[in-house]
């Protein structure tokens, strides 16, 4: 199996943070319950995502590309592999799953069927291994489910709904899954957004086109979430057309599951985060709010670490984290200061493209693309405490200021 793992050669057990071996965790016996499990890491990857796992209390996550990319340039490398991070024990293991296996991929969706327990995989693209960056990509269509308890995988549909699209947004509303949006160009740098919404029924199968032009337009890279009751769907942000450079979109919308309705909650213009896409936004049930996490702004700093929140009863934005703060212009294309920014080194580092879930107490964060390449990092923003807790480290991608103690040591941003 194509699989880079790191060992934490310090640790007998379960990770912890820096290397660190975690404290023992007792059961009822005193049995220390981490002394057993995985201490395998991923490879650093983005362009994934997951679900949040309540039965196994665990994060899952499928697929990424782990491709190490040149002078800012992707070199796709993708997978297949499903991984899992234990809170608990802060680890991570690579699930043994059955069944066929969807073929590797990245930029996929990914959404979570709770009443039946299990994680459902949509789309994506794959290239081989080294092609050439003008050689077209591979796009899928097809439908899978991962049980989260037998962690068997099968097929539910292929070449009968959803045309084949990547960096589309899914979720799971009461028994229909939603697919929205994507782009279904093949080319590396070409962008097609598609305004479709489409309709899965998780009961009896089959697709139905629900809206062949939502209100909310054609967009891709743009994050969706639903309500815990599934009458509601929300999509912020993303790109058009002119996804490479911007501008991007700011404008927050909510899909009415039963009458089929669109209506803009925010136009993202007046005291709201700045434009971006590829962020993750997920939905906080307890506090009737939205909470958004990283992306690709098209202001100075690009990449972001900041966090806000939407209150969904004043319809309002309010900034929760502020993350790293613009400092000093870049040289050029991908060439970047040392003090580029003012890291917030509490904070992880700024990126998009990864995988982020809400557990009971917990907005988690693994992986995504960074200004200095690709992270396999495992960050929690505690709902109580407001504040991130790195659980499991970086073997790579993080910016200079992380690696060395004193900015001097650092030459540009990454080395």
């Amino acid at each position: 199996m194509r699989n880079l793992v790191y060992i934490a050669l310090t640790t007998l057990g379960c990770g912890g943070k820096d290397g660190e071996a975690t404290p023992d965790r007792r059961d009822d016996s005193g049995a220390d319950v981490c002394v057993d499990r995985s201490y395998a890491v991923p490879s650093t990857r983005g362009e994934l995502e997951g679900v949040w796992d309540a039965g196994g209390e665990r994060f899952v996550f499928f697929g990424g590309d782990e491709g190490t990319p040149e002078s800012c340039i992707p070199k796709p490398d993708v997978v297949s592999e499903t991984w899992a991070f234990y809170p608990d024990c802060d680890n991570f293991e690579l699930l043994e799953v059955s069944g066929e296996v969807p073929h590797e991929r990245s930029r996929h969706a990914i959404a979570l069927d709770a009443a039946r327990g299990r994680m459902l995989v949509h789309g994506g693209r794959s290239r081989t291994v080294g092609a050439e960056s003008t050689e077209p990509y591979t796009l899928y269509d097809d439908l899978w489910a991962l049980d989260l308890e037998t962690l068997a995988w099968s097929k539910l549909s292929e070449g009968d709904g959803a045309s084949p699209r990547r960096t589309h947004a899914m979720v799971v509303a009461g028994d229909t899954l939603l697919v929205y949006g994507g782009n279904t160009a093949t080319g590396s740098t070409s962008y097609v957004p598609s305004a479709q919404l489409w309709g899965y029924d998780l009961i009896d199968g089959g697709w139905t086109g629900l809206d062949g032009a939502a209100a909310a337009g054609g967009r891709i890279f743009h994050a969706a979430a639903v309500s815990d009751d599934g009458t509601t769907m929300y999509v912020y942000g993303g790109a058009d057309s002119n996804a490479l450079f911007g501008p991007f979109m700011g404008d927050l919308w909510a899909y009415d599951v039963a009458s089929g309705e669109w209506s803009e909650l925010h136009d993202g213009t007046s005291d709201a985060p700045d434009r971006r896409s590829w962020p993750d936004l997920v939905f906080d049930g307890a506090s009737d709010r939205l909470l958004m996490f990283g992306g690709h702004d098209d202001q100075a700093v690009g990449l972001s670490n900041q966090i806000w929140a939407f209150d969904l009863g004043s319809q309002t934005w309010a900034q929760l984290e502020v993350g790293d703060v613009y400092n000093a212009p870049s040289n050029g294309f991908c060439d970047f200061p040392a003090d580029f920014t003012v890291p917030d080194l509490d904070a992880p580092e700024r990126r998009w493209g990864g995988a982020a879930v809400l557990s009971e107490s917990d907005l988690m964060i693994f992986g995504g693309k960074t200004d200095c390449g690709q992270v396999n990092d495992l960050w929690t923003w505690s709902l109580d405490e407001q504040s991130w807790t790195e659980r499991s480290s970086a073997t790579l991608g993080e910016i200079c200021f992380r690696t060395f103690a004193d900015p001097e040591d650092c030459e540009t941003l990454c080395f």
